[in-house]
């Protein structure tokens, strides 16, 4: 009953389409009941023409008469066009006319929600064509048929359709459902019967429709976006109701009744599979008509958003430094461009449909995904699958054991001995290792050496490979075996196979971004991790480095530095790269803007108040700076600047900047405002008569302002802020005293500017009698002795005569403008005033005002003086004088009777007074103003007295000698309490305290004169210095030592020393050992015979006697060495790599070395180095007189080079008693070699059976061979320490070693006496 056709999500289908659809469709049944859910759909497309209904329809088979196709609406074309006029006209055309009992008028009217209803002409050409209703047909049960919006059809049109609808029953017949074949017989006598009923029938219905009412206003609806949309978006349906107002709408789905929203709006956010469906709304009202027409359907179609899908390769584990490319590909649609994320950050990582990580490194590890975005709708697609990347890297831990005897040394790790064996066996490892793994192989790690069997425990590192386990097991095996004999292998214990990383570039950056323009941007990479790194700085994923170093400083960032940046180190050793840092994203903001507002509006007038308003709306813990100009210097600070009473000095531009202290430290400065300010309207004032005016007058002031209107004028007195009147005219009648003053005006307004300038001040003068006015020099207090002169004045008028009164008195006590009194005293104290007197009115002046006269005495100087009287010569006495009234005073100081002064200033210091000081001291004040000199200070008699003498005594008297000790003493006879000071020459630093000074053992730095003084804490604090006494110090005698024989001292000799004193007699002689004070011998010879080892020493004599001095100098000291022997073995190289003018050199240095060493107790031997080892001269054999021939006759023996098995034969056998090695002497080996040996994994044994011999052991490396590391540390390991070890670049260069080598060997030099 619900079916219909549904092209929801396609194009409709074309005019061919439809007819394939339709026409083979059987006819419905006549009893069909379609009508039941109202009228066709075409919500979502255009009506369709008329042309276009008539195709669609026409091939459409008729229904059976009593088909029901109307009960559940009309064909549903929504989500495609709406078919032409042609092709509806096509499609209906052969249509069956339908059952006379159909049923479809039962819901209503045709349904043309969302076309234009069609007009009469195409109303009549759809209909043409139509079979006649059934004569049982129930198309008016619900009403008549609506043909709103066409003209109702003529007769005529009624019996056309009629027959025509007969003809399309009786065509059709064979169409006619199965179910209704057996009650509905057609006959031609049956038809005829029924004509003129269904003739009636029809102009009944059209009787109804032409008078039925109009339609139902018809609900609109769209709907954005169009169908299909995407998982996730949001979709909007809108229902608009054109005619009529008042409506609220309704939303329905499917079929169901109860709405699903409310309101023209319908908004599905973040759609879903669930809101697949269709979608109708309707409008309802409370008025008539209270619903509308239902829209038509519109069906919504939900779609999953486009998979991203993730692609990596490789797809094995990713290992350190190895590339990893992931593909992200989306298989549907297409404009797609491409994001990568790393878990949990939303920030790219990375753009394209490929990312590319070369070099992997530790930070690479985490979890990625991608996604696609595009302009178009879907705009994004679904999230690829998460991708875990892990980055490994690995290790192999082994353990080797070395077969050799355990010394307990080895257990301390910093010792020698450890250091030298772990070098040994990494030099060892990485050798094998190298050429068995290549460049694979990284290095080796020494982690321990355990006591007993001397277990090495190391680490093998590799680079970024898998290895088998029992393949690197073989190897090792093989290794081993191959180069080291002596070491047997534990089962190898592979600890683990772990990841050894890559160095990592760390990468650091302050500030942190975000970062805002123009601040300084540092970034800084640091490897922890081997060293010698050379730093590059990369941007995005350019490979053009943008900067070298390992610091990268961004000056002033702007914009254009935004971007991702990242580091990594290079270097010349390996590993050459390092892993590269972590990608930096830098942000780049503009500085917050400061927004600056000004109230009011320019341009201002004078006086106004101006408030500027600064406000930075984003960040916070502003502070706010106000500018003027072009200057930097800040006017105000604080987010307001007000200007208060505005002025022609503010004009200007202003701008405003803030400041806080974090970042961003400053915000981009305001827009500059520029403010205009104009001088207020200026108020004129007039008077009227002009001042000065007498009392009673009247007196009339005008203001005027000639701008601007509107005003109002107040009137003001002096300075107040009270007016005294208001209007433009100011009237005083009867002016008196009190009208005396300035005034002025100024006007007012209700708009800006609200007030004028004031007008200026006219001064109002209202007189008086004339006015005596007396004046008094000088002003009172006056002093006595002073004369004062008082003058009267009346400036107005003249013919004045003046008169003088005092106190209360009308009887003058003198005439005349001046009245002077000479020689002020007491009696003048009082009150003086004057009168003028004329012939003309006025005939008298006001009295002046009253002065009175003060008559003071002189203030009085007083002296002090410190210390009190009597002084001491040498003191320092300070006299003070000062006059406690008034100020401004300068002191002079006076002597005796005289009238000069001796000093001047408020203190009088004598400094070391003298006798000369003497006398009677007084002082007076002197100043500028009145009184200009104060009366004398008292008289003070200053007496000066000698300080207290020193005296010095000195035992024993100069001279005296180095060594002896010297008393000094220092008295004062008178007073007491002194503590004495004792000085030297002229200093004024004393050299020692005490009434006695003691030097110890006299030098010759003692000498000089020396002098004592005392001091005590009353005065006097100091006594007069004492006389000084010089101090002469001479040298003791020296003894003088002498020893025989001067040639060198050999084990057994006999030795005699000496010793002379030359000046003065009886002296006795001690001899002494080092530094012990104990006498070894007396006398004047001391004799050491069959000398030995014990003897060495250092030997000194002193003489003594019974008179001053009593000892003499000790004698120099002198060195007694008694020479050790040396045995020394010199082992030459003679393989085939040496040829024989290079052996000959080789020779000729031997030759050398002995000749230069022949001199002390020294034995030599030679020896020669191949495959084999020959020894030419023993220690026994070696001829003092004949050894050069000795090593002439040596003859090279060529070969290969076996170095260890040479020092081995010559350690056993030569460096043995049976060879004339003797006992007590020093053991020197000398190695020569050319070039590196083939048995050098043996030096450890060899070495150690040499130290066991105390063999010193010296290394001479010969030519370009050494240069390597390897050739190095053989020659090291030859000898005893490293600062044994010698290298030429060629045989020709040995002479130029061997001063440094004798140097080295150290002989006993000091075999012959030396003094000290």
């Amino acid at each position: 009953m619900g079916d219909r056709p549904e092209f929801s999500g396609e194009s409709p289908p074309s005019e061919s389409e439809s007819n394939k659809q339709r026409s083979p469709s059987p006819a419905p049944s006549l009893d069909s009941d379609d009508s039941k859910d109202g009228a066709p759909d075409f919500s979502g497309e255009s009506p369709p023409s008329e042309s276009e209904s008539n195709k669609q329809r026409s091939p459409s088979p008729a229904p059976g008469l009593d088909s029901d196709h109307s009960k559940d609406g009309a064909p549903d074309f929504s989500g495609e066009s709406p078919p032409s006029e042609s092709e509806s006209n096509k499609q209906r055309s052969p249509s069956p006319a339908p059952s006379l009992d159909s049923d479809d008028s039962k819901d209503g009217a045709p349904d043309f929600s969302g076309e234009s209803p069609p007009s009469e002409s195409e109303s009549n050409k759809q209909r043409s064509p139509s079979p006649a209703p059934s004569l049982d047909s129930d198309d008016s049960k619900d009403g008549a048929p609506d043909f709103s919006g066409e003209s109702p059809p003529s007769e005529s049109d009624v019996e056309t359709r009629l027959t025509e609808h007969k003809t399309h029953e009786i065509e059709q017949k064979p169409q006619v459902s199965p179910a209704k074949v057996s009650s509905l017989q057609w006959s031609k006598s049956g038809i005829a019967w029924m004509v003129p009923i269904v003739l009636a029938v029809l102009v009944a219905l059209y009787a109804g429709f032409y008078h039925h009412s109009e339609e139902l206003p018809l609900a609109t609806l769209t709907v954005e976006p169009q169908s299909p949309v995407f998982v996730g978006e949001t979709v909007t349906l809108k229902c608009v109701i054109e005619s009529l107002s008042d409506w609220t709408y309704k939303w329905y789905e499917g079929s169901s009744s109860v709405p699903v929203s409310e309101g023209n709006t319908f908004t599905i956010r973040g759609a879903t599979e669930s809101h697949k469906g269709q979608y109708w709304c309707q409008g309802e009202r409370r008025d008539r008509p209270t619903s509308s027409q239902p829209s038509g359907k519109t069906t919504l179609d939900i779609k999953e958003l486009p998979l991203a899908t993730l692609t990596v390769e490789p797809q094995s584990s990713v290992f350190i430094g190895e590339t990893v490319t992931l593909n992200c590909v989306i298989e549907s649609l297409s404009g797609w461009t491409y994001k990568w994320y790393k878990e949990p950050s939303r920030t790219p990582v990375s753009e394209g449909n490929t990312f590319t990580i070369i070099a992997a490194a530790e930070f690479h590890k985490g979890q990625y995904w991608c996604q696609g975005e595009r302009r178009d709708r879907p705009t994004s697609s679904q999230r690829s699958g998460i991708l875990a990347l892990d980055v490994k890297e690995q290790e192999i831990n082994m353990e080797i054991s070395l077969q050799q005897p355990f010394i307990p040394e080895l257990a301390n790790t910093s010792s020698t001995r450890f250091k030298n064996l772990t070098a040994d066996v990494s030099t060892v490892l990485n050798k094998m290792y190298s050429e068995k793994f290549g460049s694979q192989f990284l290095g080796t790690h020494i982690n321990s050496i355990r006591p007993g069997s001397v277990v090495v425990d190391f680490v093998l590192l590799f680079k970024n490979i898998f290895l088998d386990t029992k393949n690197v097991t073989s190897i090792l095996k093989e290794a081993v075996a191959e180069n080291r004999p002596d070491v047997s292998v534990l089962p190898i214990k592979l600890n683990s196979i772990v990841h050894k990383p890559w160095p990592l570039a760390t990468l650091t950056v302050e500030p942190q971004s975000p970062v805002f323009t123009g601040e300084t941007v540092t970034l800084k990479c640091v490897i922890e991790y081997p060293s010698n790194w050379a730093y590059k700085w990369y941007e995005g994923s350019s490979r053009t480095p943008v900067s070298e170093g390992n610091t990268f400083t961004i000056n002033g960032a702007t914009e254009s530095h935004k971007g991702q940046y990242w580091c990594r180190g290079e270097r010349k050793d390996r590993p050459t790269l390092s892993q590269p840092s972590r990608v930096l994203t830098l942000y780049v903001k503009e500085l917050p803007l400061a927004t600056l507002t000004i109230e009011p509006q320019s341009p201002v007038f004078t006086g106004e108040t101006v408030t500027l308003k600064c406000v930075i709306e984003s960040l916070s813990g502003w502070t706010y700076k106000w500018y003027e100009g072009s200057s930097s210097l800040p006017v105000s600070e604080g987010n307001t600047f007000i200007i208060i009473a505005a002025a022609e000095s503010h004009k200007g531009q202003y701008w405003c900047q803030g400041e806080r202290r974090d970042r961003p430290t400053s915000s981009q400065p305001s827009g500059k405002t520029t403010l205009d300010v104009k001088e207020l309207p200026l108020a004129t004032l007039t008077v009227e008569p002009q001042s000065p005016v007498f009392t009673g007058e009247t007196v009339t002031l005008k203001c005027v302002i000639e701008s601007l209107s509107g005003w109002t004028y107040k009137w003001y007195e002096g300075s107040s802020s009270l007016p005294v009147s208001e209007g433009n005219t100011f009237t005083i009648r009867g002016a008196t005293e009190s009208h005396k003053g300035q005034y002025w005006c100024q006007g007012e307004r209700r708009d800006r500017p609200t007030s004028s300038q004031p007008s200026g001040k006219t001064s109002l003068d209202v007189k008086e009698l004339p006015l005596a006015t007396l004046t008094v020099e000088p002003q009172s207090p006056v002093f006595t002795g002073e004369m004062v002169t008082l003058k009267c004045v009346i400036e107005s008028l003249s013919g004045w005569t003046y008169k003088w009164y005092e106190g209360s008195s009308r009887t003058p006590v003198s005439e005349g403008n001046t009245f002077t009194i000479r020689g002020a005293a007491e009696s003048h104290k009082g009150q003086y005033w004057c009168q003028g007197e004329r012939r003309d009115r006025p005939t008298s002046s006001q009295p002046s005002g009253k002065t009175t006269l003060d008559v003071k005495e002189l203030p009085l100087a007083t002296l002090t003086v410190e210390p009190q009287s009597p002084v001491f010569i040498g003191e320092t006495v300070t006299l003070n004088c000062v006059i406690e009234s008034l100020s401004g005073w300068t002191y002079k100081w006076y002597k005796g009777s005289s009238r000069t002064a001796v000093s001047e200033g408020n203190t009088l210091t004598i400094i070391g007074a003298a006798e000369s000081h003497k006398g009677q001291y007084w002082c007076q004040g002197q100043r500028r103003d009145r009184p200009t000199s104060s009366q004398p200070s008292r008289i003070l008699t200053l007496d000066v007295k000698e300080l207290p003498l020193a005296t010095l005594t000195i035992e024993p008297q100069s001279p005296v000698f180095t060594g002896e000790t010297v008393t000094l003493k220092c008295v004062i006879e008178s007073l007491s309490d002194w503590t004495y000071k004792w000085y030297e020459g002229s200093s004024s630093v004393p050299v020692s305290e005490g009434n006695t000074f003691i030097i110890i053992a006299a030098a010759e730095s003692h000498k000089g004169q020396y002098w004592c003084q005392g001091e005590r804490r009353d005065r006097p604090t100091s006594s007069q210095p004492s006389g000084k006494t010089t101090l002469d110090v001479k040298e003791l005698p020296l003894a003088t030592l002498t020893v025989e024989p001067q040639s060198s001292v050999l084990t057994g000799e006999t030795v005699t020393l000496k010793c002379v004193i030359e000046s003065l007699s009886d002296w006795t002689y001690k001899w002494y050992k080092g530094p012990s004070r104990t006498p070894v011998s007396q006398g004047n010879t001391f004799t050491i015979k069959g000398a030995t080892e014990s003897h060495k020493g250092q030997y000194w004599c002193q003489g003594e006697r019974r008179d001053r001095p009593t000892s003499s100098q000790p004698s120099r000291e002198t060195t007694l060495d008694v020479k050790e022997p040396a045995d020394i073995a010199f082992l030459m190289d003679g393989s085939w790599s040496v040829n024989p003018e290079q052996f000959l050199d080789m020779k000729t240095f031997v030759k050398d070395v002995t000749r230069s060493l022949l001199k002390f107790n020294t034995a030599f031997a030679f020896a020669q180095y191949s495959t084999e080892t020959s020894i030419h001269v023993t220690f026994h054999q070696f001829q003092r007189t004949g050894w050069e021939n000795q090593l002439d006759s040596i003859k090279q023996i060529a070969g290969d080079t076996y170095t260890a098995d040479a020092v081995r034969t010559v350690v056993k056998d030569l460096f043995d008693s049976s060879a004339g090695a003797r006992p007590d002497a020093h053991r020197i080996l000398i190695v020569l070699t050319d070039g590196q040996s083939f048995d050098a994994p043996r030096y450890p044994s060899v070495t150690a059976l040499a130290d066991e011999k105390h063999i010193t052991r010296y290394a001479i490396g010969i030519g370009s061979a050494f240069n390597s590391k390897s050739a190095q540390d053989e020659l090291r390991s030859i000898a005893s320490s490293p600062d044994h070890v010698f290298r030429v670049d060629n045989f020709e260069a040995l002479s130029n070693i061997i001063s440094r080598l004798k140097k080295s060997i150290k002989m006993p030099v000091s075999s012959r006496w030396t003094q000290t």
